[in-house]
């Protein structure tokens, strides 16, 4: 494939079906261990889910921080044929991610219970909660590995491995928490084991692209490591803080429904969590099927081939969002029961909140797809303000404002109204750096 002469329109649905592809099966570990906690253990199991959450969202916030980060300087290096440049980029990122992952690793496992609490565990849903997560602590380097690897294996023109990895993990994970769950009967570890499984081979996968003859990916030590890592850095920080602004909010929202609602209320959220995690993933996967082509387009002075991929990648979330958004609207039952053994308390609970919440759908897309867009083209402010206003200021501000109001139903009214009003100043972003 060469990204600068091919045509657009396949190029751009090559990397969207391998990007679409890999993050749905990546949702679909969360996705499946959300069933086969709440069908296995109830209730309590999902809840504890929505305060486990957030673990994942750390993990990927760092993997995307130093992946994404050292990747889009790497393709913008190529991009102006500069070869040594962009294989130092790659290795600074392998550094940094390296440190960074091992000095997280220390402290998360110092201090697991404490920051189980602060994610929105109490003493009810804690015995579950450390059930799951300690398998997660115990293999935090091989989940950050994996969204690592795949950022650079996309760069490197290498999605179609980085799918086949994330299925080849997906299935596995599958497969185990069937078994686990049921038939061997382990609850919340059989659940986590699965997915600690899934995940380690993904990234034994993705490790075969350094024995290709087509790997790019070389170690050349950077001539000022300080400066390359501070560049990593900065433009990272634009799309991973869209996965720290997930930790975040989750906080924020697990006490807020625990100081409005009820446990039956955390447990819809738990579900309604991880279909937004779906989501969010499947606009990430948008924004990845972008970032390249924006981001070696943007590097050889092609402003047309970049217009023509943006608005392709506009037409995808549009219609993704419209669909994500009725699901919710007419199904929350039938969601909720798919999900959860429900009790009543529940079932009374899910159709207020999916009506809610769903609604951020239409919006959050755009959003999404504006952080990575942004920051392809090296506009890294403006991807960071649109990334931040989402994902943590506005958001929270919102979080604590509108419950006072407006009660439980406030807590998820939130979301929608943040992502419309960040969409409206995130489209007129676009607009500038398309120019």
């Amino acid at each position: 494939m060469d990204i600068l002469r091919d045509d657009i329109k396949k190029l751009f649905g090559h990397y969207l079906v391998a990007s679409v592809g890999s993050a749905l099966v990546v949702s679909i570990y969360s996705f499946v261990d959300t069933i086969a906690v709440g069908q296995s253990v109830g209730p309590m199991g999902t809840a504890a889910i929505a305060a486990i959450n957030p673990i994942f969202g750390l993990m990927v916030f760092l993997a995307v921080l130093c992946g994404v980060g050292g990747a889009v300087p790497m393709s913008v290096a190529r991009g102006e044929g500069r070869e040594e440049k962009a294989h130092a980029m790659f290795t600074a990122a392998v550094i940094l991610m390296t440190v960074i992952g091992l000095i997280m690793w220390i402290l998360i496992w110092i201090f697991n219970e404490p920051m189980l609490r602060l994610f929105g565990a109490n003493d009810e849903t804690m015995p579950y909660v450390l059930d799951y997560s300690m398998w997660l602590i115990y293999f935090f380097p091989a989940f950050m590995a994996s969204t690592f690897l795949s950022a650079f294996l996309r760069n490197d023109n290498a999605p179609d491995l980085a799918m086949k990895a994330v299925v080849a993990g997906g299935v596995l994970n599958m497969f185990g928490d069937w078994f686990l769950c049921f038939p061997m009967d382990m609850g919340m570890t059989g659940a986590a084991i699965a997915t600690v499984a899934g995940s380690c081979l993904q990234v034994l996968v993705m490790l075969l692209h350094f024995r290709s003859k087509n790997c790019g990916l070389k170690f050349v030590m950077p001539r000022k490591p300080i400066k390359a890592f501070s560049k990593i850095l900065r433009i990272g920080f634009g799309s991973g803080v869209l996965d720290l602004g997930t930790v975040a909010l989750a906080i924020i929202i697990n006490n807020q429904i625990i100081s409005y609602g009820s446990v039956a209320a955390l447990s819809v959220y738990g579900v309604v969590g991880t279909v937004g995690q779906l989501c969010q993933a499947i606009y990430r996967g948008v924004g990845q099927a972008l970032q390249p082509l924006s981001s070696l387009n943007f590097g050889a002075g092609k402003k047309d081939r970049i217009r023509e991929a943006y608005r392709l990648s506009v037409i995808s979330v549009v219609v993704i969002s419209i669909i994500m958004t009725l699901i919710g609207e007419l199904f929350p039952i039938e969601i909720t029961r798919l999900f959860i053994d429900a009790t009543p308390e529940v079932l009374s609970e899910a159709p207020m909140i999916y009506r809610i919440y769903f609604l951020a759908f239409l919006f959050m897309g755009m959003n999404v797809l504006s952080t990575y867009f942004l920051q392809s083209v090296m506009r890294d402010r403006l991807s960071m303000t649109v990334a931040l206003l989402r994902s943590i200021v506005l958001t929270g501000i919102l979080l604590i404002i509108l419950p006072v109001w407006f009660g439980l139903a406030g807590v998820f009214a939130a979301i929608p109204l943040s992502e419309l009003l960040v969409m409206l100043l995130a489209v007129r972003f676009d607009r500038s750096a398309l120019k």
